[in-house]
């Protein structure tokens, strides 16, 4: 089969396979193995391939080794190898610093410090116990201040720090930034200022590198370097997922994606919005505050998870309004609140534990849409209503959501728990002078088979098959 695309995804729990015939555009199936990160992820891979052979015949013998893949079209994802641990060094809290934050959440990485103004010999130990994979440097828009990336990078250069370095800052220094890091024998790449202006993002470029270097950093992940004799891309799942996403949302040259939309995806340690659209104030009196958004922008939740996080959620929003949510959206499956907190602090210690009874799929779902609405709204953005020497205004900061048309749900919950829809579905707000500027009716999906990486994947190259995956095999369900 000629047009047979094979699309990898290696997670840190299962490596996951989707086989699609590109001619036709033909989910023909997907299977699942337990990832095999410890050891060989060949094993995992091979195990998904046997299942899928199985199942769809697929080869043209079982697979026993990965020859199999030869003449085939093979794209991958992968987080097994953990995400790229960037430590972000900028010039402005809340300005340079998360456009940085931007650009690295976009790419798939996981951020594990930042700092702004000047860098003191202190800061720079900070930042070896963060023990980052690379260093994003950023700082000044073009044309402005220079003094501060020089004076940073030098500090960099005399460091132990033995990372790359991504200069991501202003134009006009980024040859001497550059010429500094080399001298003090550090790799460096330079890339577009991710702030050229105030308030204007750029982040693509810096997410290509970090793409790139994530590439590099993932083959380390044992039996991946062999694996990439057959791959021809290997893309952070993050990255790739919001690949799909950005493709749904805006479509190909000869048909029309479905607009901005938003996406959450629930796992069991971290929640993750995807978000596609401009997201600018809407309305009359708006005051409009903060740094622009980016168009193609993810968060990532780490203390929001329906299992190793669930305890969190407790603790966040108490016991009493989990239990109330439970007793009154449930009432036929109601259960004592210490046997809910029993059960939290069961998913929450063996993160494992799957639903027993049907009141654990009810708390499941309480759960997975507590962190749904949290999640949301940390993404998008507010309004607050105030009184000027006008009259009375709105100021905004964040994107402004409310008429996205669309909501996507993907994750094992959403695979597996059957109140899709609940969670989902977003409680009315009790303050109108403070609005968080979610989608105010939006259409839901679901990605109940998992599909969104491997549209992300696809799109570069094949993005009418990408498309046509993307309307095809997200499922509607009713608000």
């Amino acid at each position: 089969m000629s047009s047979l695309a094979l699309l990898i995804d290696f997670g840190s729990t299962f490596t996951k396979l989707a086989a699609v015939e590109l001619d036709h555009v033909r989910l023909i199936g997907r299977s699942q193995a337990p990832s095999t990160v410890g050891t060989d992820v060949r094993e995992g891979l091979l195990q998904a391939l046997a299942l899928l052979h199985e199942r769809h015949r697929v080869f043209d013998r079982p697979p026993r080794d990965l020859s199999v893949l030869d003449g085939k079209i093979v794209l991958a994802s992968s987080s097994a190898a953990g995400g790229l641990r960037i430590a972000v060094v900028g010039n402005v809290p809340g300005l340079t610093v998360e456009a940085a934050n931007q650009a690295a959440l976009g790419a798939g990485a996981k951020i594990v410090g930042s700092t702004a103004f000047k860098l003191s010999p202190e800061r720079i130990r900070d930042i070896e116990q963060l023990r980052p994979d690379m260093i994003l440097l950023t700082g000044g828009v073009d044309g402005g201040d220079e003094a501060t990336i020089l004076h940073n990078a030098r500090i960099l250069a005399a460091s132990p720090l033995a990372v790359p370095i991504v200069a991501a800052g202003n134009r006009g220094a980024a040859q001497a930034v550059a010429e500094v890091l080399r001298q003090g024998g550090k790799e460096v790449k330079l890339v577009d200022n991710v702030m050229p202006k105030t308030g204007a993002l750029s982040v693509e470029s810096a997410r290509e590198e970090i793409r790139r270097l994530f590439m590099e950093r993932i083959t380390h992940a044992k039996g991946l370097d062999e694996v990439k004799e057959f791959v021809s891309i290997v893309l952070p799942t993050p990255m790739a997922v919001l690949e799909g996403v950005r493709l749904g949302a805006d479509g190909t040259e000869e048909e029309k994606g479905w607009g901005d939309l938003l996406v959450v995806d629930v796992g069991g340690a971290t929640t993750d919005v995807h978000s596609i659209g401009f997201g600018h104030p809407a309305g009359e009196s708006v005051i409009a505050r903060g740094l622009a958004e980016a168009y193609a922008k993810r968060t990532v939740e780490g203390d929001l998870g329906i299992r190793f996080n669930a305890a969190t959620i407790l603790h966040r929003l108490g016991l009493e309004r989990l239990a109330d949510d439970l007793r009154r959206d449930f009432p036929a499956l109601a259960t004592s609140a210490e046997a809910l907190r029993g059960y939290i602090e069961e998913i929450s210690r063996d993160t494992g534990t799957v639903p027993r009874a049907d009141w654990h799929m009810a708390a499941d779902a309480v759960l997975a849409r507590a962190a749904v609405e949290l999640a949301v709204a940390r993404h998008v953005g507010r309004r607050e209503r105030i009184v000027a020497r006008e009259g009375e205004a709105w100021v905004h900061s964040g994107k402004d959501m409310r008429d996205t048309r669309t909501l996507i749900g993907t994750g094992g919950v959403f695979m597996h728990n059957s109140h899709a829809s609940y969670i989902l579905s977003q409680r009315e707000s009790a303050d109108e002078r403070v609005q968080v500027l979610r989608p105010r009716n939006p259409r839901l999906f679901l990605d109940s088979s998992y599909l969104l990486y491997a549209v992300g994947l696809l799109s570069r190259d094949h993005p009418r098959a990408a498309l046509k995956l993307f309307r095809e095999h997200l499922r509607p369900i009713a608000g």
